[in-house]
């Protein structure tokens, strides 16, 4: 790079000092064309490959939100939405199978107690039936035979006792296994009931963040399509505003090309070997002035395409930025990880699995009591009704008897005792006989209890694993998708931003090369501010007929000959019109193509 100090010159020079500042005024010249060139063409092309880049990241943006937006993802919320609510309905399922189980214990403590009792009753009626058959033995020696008494005593005593034996043994396996039930429930309770509802308020927390982040989604969507808008936009006009580099270049090329015919003049020889001296000075004074003017012009039109172009560079690399960090916020987790939220979810579903099998195995024992309640409570139930008969059939043999054996005298009243004694035995078997029939019937009514939920037992768990399974799959699977696009997306724009990057940094010079651009203007207008154009017609026409020969044709944009009119106007206007005469004609308005041909 040549520094603008090159081309910097006193006011005060000679001509002839100015005559040898012009070849390193041309010099600088070549090389800022030459680099404007190729810094233009760099730009250019690495926005080139920006914008195929940019093509790929608004594909991945319409990737990303359509899997978010997605079946998968919607069907797996609308089913783990569910489990939230059944993770719930399942802590309070418990909770009442809890006290179901407690009632029941309750009511099975007091038949246990009446059945107790009641084989103690059984106990001593057997007791008075073999009493009976000894005493019978007696009354028979004295002519009377109670042997059917005795007997048909002792068979209804001993039946009566083997039902009510086997009736307690299975209410005791049944009370075993409430215990158990019971204990097995509180302990699941201690240990993980909160867990059930905490786990459900994760998960409905972890799907509203799913939601919002489709929400937000929708959003995106907007402020992504605003944000694409405005980078294509400048990436466009970045790149309409590097084409102006090639119009730089030929303007600058036309200007060495007038300064070298101002050397030759200088020199006398070439296309001013014809002027006299007083021709050339003013040949030299034109030229001058004109190429300071276009130079000028040149410094001024790249400095404002260099900030303009540098404007649409830092936009496209602020634009860019923002767009992907909109989109890191809205897929990424708090942890900074693509699709986080997916692993979260993941491990509550994994964390409502391990609670629903430590449930499942918590209510193995429900499943058990219930399974045994209903025959246990059926055999009971029959044995109290079986034993009212059994009670009422003692009774009245055993009053027969008494009646009998009163009739014999004293040697019947052994009989009579025991009679009695029977019917009292009997009438507490039914009195603790009437108690247990309502105490089996709550049993009964309490057991509903255990069956109303239909969602605590073994196969709707199962379900619901599989349902779980399910939805993590398809979760799991749209968020292997969100992170591949994400990362692809970030590969991308990393990608887009460095391009951009490498076009600003290849784009940087840009100011400087105006400036030295504008040096040269500066000098040539200083090595001609004192001079005055000659007072002659011949060489004023002269003049006229070398700058309308040798520089008007090399122009190719209407901007250079407005120019050239201009200061042709001002310092030969007797030329005015002879140059007016080779001038095409404008475009008209509207017209965006600058160039003439």
């Amino acid at each position: 790079m040549r520094v603008a100090s090159e081309l910097r010159g006193g006011g005060g020079m000679t001509m002839t000092a100015h005559e040898t500042a012009l070849p390193r005024i041309i010099h600088a010249l070549e090389g800022t064309a030459r680099e404007i060139d190729v810094t233009f063409a760099r730009a250019g092309g690495q926005l080139g490959e920006g914008l195929s880049l940019f093509e790929g990241l608004k594909e991945r943006l319409s990737t990303l939100s359509a899997e978010l937006a997605g079946d998968d993802i919607a069907q797996a919320g609308a089913t783990l939405s569910t489990l939230a609510g059944e993770l719930r309905a399942i802590n309070d399922g418990l909770r009442r199978e809890t006290g179901v189980l407690q009632e029941l214990a309750l009511h099975s403590k007091d038949a246990s107690q009446a059945l107790e009792r009641l084989l103690e009753h059984m106990r001593l009626i057997t007791i008075l039936a073999r009493s009976a058959r000894i005493e019978a033995v007696s009354v028979q020696a004295a002519g009377r035979d109670f042997g059917d008494f005795t007997s048909e005593i002792v068979a209804l005593t001993t039946q009566a006792q083997r039902t009510i034996q086997s009736c307690a043994r299975d209410h005791d396996h049944l009370s075993v296994l409430l215990g158990s039930a019971l204990e097995a429930q509180r302990d699941f309770e201690g240990q993980y009931g909160l867990a059930l509802s905490g786990l459900a308020d994760k998960l409905e927390q972890t799907l509203a963040e799913v939601g919002a982040r489709q929400q937000r989604g929708v959003v995106l969507t907007s402020d992504a399509a605003t944000h694409s808008g405005k980078i294509a936009m400048a990436a466009g006009g970045a790149i309409i505003a590097l084409q102006s580099g090639d119009s730089i270049r030929q303007q600058l090329e036309h200007a060495i090309k007038a300064l070298r015919l101002l050397s030759v003049v200088g020199s006398g020889t070439g296309p001013g070997a014809a002027l006299d001296a007083a021709a050339r000075r003013g040949a030299d004074i034109v030229l001058r002035r004109l190429e300071a003017a276009q130079l000028q012009e040149s410094a001024q039109t790249l400095a404002e395409d260099a900030n303009s172009i540098e404007a649409a560079l830092a936009l496209l690399a602020g634009d860019t930025a923002s767009l992907l960090d909109l989109v890191r916020s809205l897929y990424q987790g708090d942890g900074g990880k693509s699709g986080s939220f997916l692993a979260d979810l993941e491990a509550d579903l994994a964390e409502a699995s391990d609670l629903l099998a430590k449930c499942d195995r918590a209510r193995a024992g429900v499943d058990r009591v219930t399974a045994a309640l209903s025959t246990v409570l059926e055999t009971c139930q029959q044995t109290v009704a079986a034993l009212a008969g059994t009670v009422s059939s003692i009774v009245l043999i055993g009053m027969n008897a008494g009646l009998r054996a009163a009739r014999i005298g004293t040697g019947g009243r052994s009989l009579v005792v025991i009679a009695q004694e029977l019917k009292i035995a009997a009438d507490q078997v039914a009195g603790d006989a009437a108690q247990l029939t309502p105490t089996f019937a709550k049993m009964q009514q309490a057991s509903g209890g255990l069956k109303q939920g239909g969602g605590l037992d073994a196969a709707h768990f199962a379900a619901l694993n599989d349902a779980m399974g399910a939805s993590l799959a398809a979760m799991r699977g749209a968020g292997d998708r969100l992170g591949s696009a994400l990362e692809q997306l970030t590969r991308e724009g990393g990608g887009f931003a460095a391009v951009v990057a490498q076009a600003r940094l290849s784009f940087s010079n840009a100011g400087a090369m105006s400036d030295l651009i504008a040096s040269g203007a500066a000098e040539l207008e200083r090595s001609c501010e004192a001079a005055q154009m000659p007072d002659d017609p011949a060489a004023a026409a002269a003049v006229r007929d070398l700058i309308d020969g040798q520089v008007w044709p090399n122009y190719t944009m209407v901007g250079e000959r407005t120019i050239h009119q201009a200061i042709v106007a001002a310092l030969l206007p007797a030329a005015a019109g002879a140059t007016a005469s080779v001038t095409v004609a404008a475009p008209a308005e509207g017209d965006i193509d600058d160039f003439l041909f």
